[in-house]
């Protein structure tokens, strides 16, 4: 620990406002947070331009394996997007369609309005909701064909094509599949030819295949806070807007060429002329696979990640020359950004403020509510087994409204909170599986209750009535 501490010191000397006692508070808080947040491991590297500042493996978990950074994937996908401009393999103000003739949405004329900057830019008008479909096939024809039948559902408001920013992981699976029909090769065989080999990325890859050979830290997903260890597989076609693995030797080396408007040491991998259009935001913030503006009064260019049980972050800070990559491998946006923000005030002498783990006291709520209804749900069914499990129905308008109204609340549970949260249940479920699958259990819980609840009360009353009529 005093040795790394030590080295950092004498690199960040004379460059930027950094201290030895800045990063302990940095380590000290770091470490905090894993323990209110349940994360098993957080990576984070420290560059400048020249050099690694800081690099350092948090956790108990040592074992080697890469992370999914997510939606950082995007980013490499808007440099190899922009690296084919560059060289005029294609025009960013052309339609999409002229590249990809199944790229067709219900309307047509609609479809043909759509540039691929809007698709860089996320003003494209596709939904967010779009971004969680992904085609299953591994054949190049029938992977075209399902993202036309995909597309041709879709009816988008002709008003958002370039002026609404609209976050989507659609735009950049189709950035994806631009690029290799551009430029003849796949999406991970372009990224690791023009990305990964010249930045010395040697333990990065685009591609399921190359990722599962190496291996990858274990992952973890939150279960009502508790995180428990899960693993998936995912197939190339989602790469290009959240699947590539990496860790923070080889992600420094990602934020050192950009802090170098493009260049290494030896070679030029984008021109810088480019590199300013990526970073030069739009709408809403967003340039073409970054996020750019003010971070606690400091200019930031970053972008995070979130996958199923993995989360990261990179930030850019190029006029205090340095950037900061972190990764984790729990499914938490909010747990890294927690981190980033809380490095960067203690390396910029800015106020330390104390994060309150909102998310996890949420986690830890919907199980309490789970298990309220659950002994609710038990109580009120030994009530009806004193009554043998009659099925009886009152006609009573007070009764049979509370059952409809009940019932009527409990479905729209499961439809109104994926509505507002843009996110199909069964995604969420897929991505957040207790959120997901509380939402399910506690309906099921909910409409059990009030069935059992009308039945007990209406057996009551037709008893009475029964007594009253003897």
């Amino acid at each position: 620990m005093k040795k790394h501490l030590l080295i950092l010191y004498c690199l960040l000397a004379g460059q930027q406002s950094f201290g030895q006692s800045n990063f302990k508070n940095a380590t000290d808080f770091i470490e905090q947070e894993m323990q209110s947040w349940n994360i098993p491991n957080v990576s984070i590297a420290i560059v400048n331009k020249d050099s690694i500042l800081f690099q350092r493996e948090y956790g108990k978990d040592k074992s080697q394996g890469n992370y999914l950074i997510g939606s950082i994937s995007k980013s490499f996908t808007a440099m190899a997007l922009m690296q084919l401009y560059g060289k005029g393999a294609l025009e960013i103000d052309t339609p999409v369609i002229h590249y990809l003739p199944w790229f067709e949405l219900r309307n047509k004329t609609v479809s043909e309005k759509i540039t691929v900057r809007h698709l860089l830019n996320q003003t494209s008008g596709l939904p967010k909701s779009a971004g969680f479909f992904t085609p299953k096939s591994q054949i190049q024809t029938d992977i075209e064909r399902e993202y036309k039948i995909y597309l041709q559902s879709l009816n988008i408001d002709e008003t958002a094509i370039g002026k609404t920013h609209i976050y989507s992981n659609l735009n950049y699976q189709i950035l994806g599949q631009l690029i290799q029909k551009v430029s003849g090769l796949q999406y991970g065989e372009y990224v690791k030819k023009y990305i990964f080999t010249p930045l010395g990325m040697q333990n990065s890859f685009a591609s399921y295949e190359e990722t599962k050979q190496a291996g990858l830290k274990h992952g973890y997903q939150y279960l009502f806070g508790f995180p428990i260890e899960r693993s998936f597989t995912y197939n190339n076609n989602g790469i290009a807007a959240g699947d590539i693995a990496s860790n923070a030797e080889d992600m420094s080396k990602f934020l050192r060429v950009l802090l170098t408007n493009g260049k290494t040491k030896n070679d030029t991998v984008i021109d810088k002329t480019l590199l300013v259009q990526m970073h030069t935001p739009f709408s809403n913030r967003y340039g073409m696979g970054f996020s750019i503006g003010d971070w606690n009064g400091l200019h930031s260019i970053r972008h995070t990640g979130l996958s199923k049980n993995f989360s990261s972050a990179i930030n850019i800070l190029p006029n205090e020359n340095y950037g900061i990559v972190i990764l984790t491998n729990i499914n938490s946006f909010y747990a890294v950004r927690n981190l980033m923000d809380g490095i960067i005030r203690r390396l910029n002498h800015q106020e330390e403020i104390r994060y309150i783990p909102y998310e996890i006291y949420f986690r830890y709520l919907i199980l309490a509510i789970l298990i309220w209804s659950a002994v609710d749900l038990v109580i009120k069914t030994k009530r009806w087994s004193k009554q043998q499990f009659p099925i009886r129905f009152s006609m009573k308008f007070k009764m049979l409204f509370q059952l409809i109204l009940n019932i009527f609340l409990a479905i729209m549970w499961l439809v109104v909170v994926p509505y507002f949260a843009n996110i199909p249940l069964l995604k969420m479920s897929a991505l957040q599986p207790d959120l997901g699958y509380g939402l399910i259990i506690g309906a099921i819980l909910g409409l059990c209750s009030v069935v059992i609840k009308y039945f007990t009360k209406s057996n009551i009353v037709n008893s009475t009535i029964a007594g009253e009529t003897v």
